[in-house]
């Protein structure tokens, strides 16, 4: 009897234990999550961190490359080399596209402002991606509502963004393999390009694509080169395929005469 009592106290024993390792073990998941959250945040080279407040810069698009097959009119040519675009982003991240069509004849101003919309449209997406890593970061907010996992090749970041389930997939060094977005209406993939500098990582390009649930698809492909601004890696060129309905379209952007607001 004593014997059995006593394999009965050392179960509970070792049940309590248990238990109390499992609550300890789930603290400290809790701590290891914000810790490699912070951790996956410092991975990546970030603008605002090294003190950049505001940018102004002019963007060129190489026209001949998007009309690449087509047979524009000479008129049409010197019509688009005479648009002049500029791109300035504020402290808060807001960013404008400016252009001047002063040169343009009037009768010629309708057809100038659908440009505009489309450089717009074109500029404002990639813009939308770039400041994710550039400018902000691709992971949850500290003290947000997400989860992490630990896999055998890295990490698994998980955050509920309004409508989308958003699910970030890294390697063991915090570098990005792919960032999902699912929603009602359709389902989105970016895998980027990131390069090692001793600043952190910077996005050198990426593949995008989204899909809705009537089947059809929206892709991109980028390219991004940089230069050295004030001592910042600031844009130089991207280039981008991308298709939108079956129609594809090569797009480049040359960015020039930069003025460049760095705090003090």
């Amino acid at each position: 009897m004593m014997d059995r009592r006593c394999a009965c106290k050392s179960i509970g024993i070792a049940v309590m234990v248990f238990c109390f390792s499992a609550v300890c073990d789930a603290q400290a998941i809790d701590i290891d999550q914000a810790k490699t959250l912070l951790a996956a945040r410092e991975r990546y080279y970030n603008l605002r961190t090294l003190g950049l407040s505001d940018v102004h810069v002019a963007i060129q698009p190489n026209w001949d490359l998007l009309l690449e097959g087509t047979n524009p009119a000479p008129s049409a040519k010197t019509l688009l080399n005479s648009l002049h675009f500029w791109i300035s982003i504020d402290a808060a991240d807001k960013l404008q596209l400016s252009h001047d069509a002063k040169a343009v004849p009037v009768d010629q101003l309708e057809a100038v402002e659908k440009i505009f919309k489309g450089m717009n449209s074109s500029v404002t997406g990639f813009f939308r991606t770039w400041s994710i890593f550039l400018l902000s970061s691709p992971f949850p907010a500290p003290g947000s509502d997400y989860a992490v996992e630990r896999r055998a090749n890295g990490f698994r970041f998980l955050q509920r963004q309004n409508d989308l389930d958003v699910t970030i997939d890294t390697d063991n060094e915090f570098a990005i393999t792919e960032i999902r977005a699912v929603s009602v209406d359709r389902t989105s993939s970016l895998k980027p390009v990131l390069e090692k500098t001793p600043a952190g990582l910077v996005l050198k390009g990426y593949t995008a694509s989204s899909r809705r649930p009537d089947g059809s698809n929206t892709s991109v492909q980028a390219a991004l080169e940089y230069e050295t601004v004030s001592g910042l890696r600031m844009l130089h060129k991207v280039s981008l395929d991308t298709v939108f309905q079956s129609a594809s379209a090569k797009i480049e952007w040359t960015f020039t005469d930069y003025r460049v607001k760095v705090r003090d």
